[in-house]
């Protein structure tokens, strides 16, 4: 699961801001950003997305990936 991985990184690296969405509560903003696979990592910036991660992935990456 990606969950505690994120969370993990919620919690110590600061440089980033991590939000989770459950794709079960919230099937519209799913929708809006065209969730189709769990999980799904999807990085924005200025308001616009900039990457898109479908998939697991262990710590390093997740934050190699925030930080992109």
């Amino acid at each position: 699961m990606l969950r505690p991985v994120v969370s993990k990184l919620s919690d110590t690296d600061k440089d980033v801001e991590y939000f989770f969405v459950d794709v079960d509560r919230t099937p519209q903003l799913a929708s809006q950003f065209g969730v189709r696979s769990i999980p799904t990592l999807v990085q924005i910036k200025n308001g616009r997305e900039t990457a898109r991660r479908v998939g697991y992935a262990p710590e390093a990456e997740v934050k190699r990936f925030a930080h992109s």
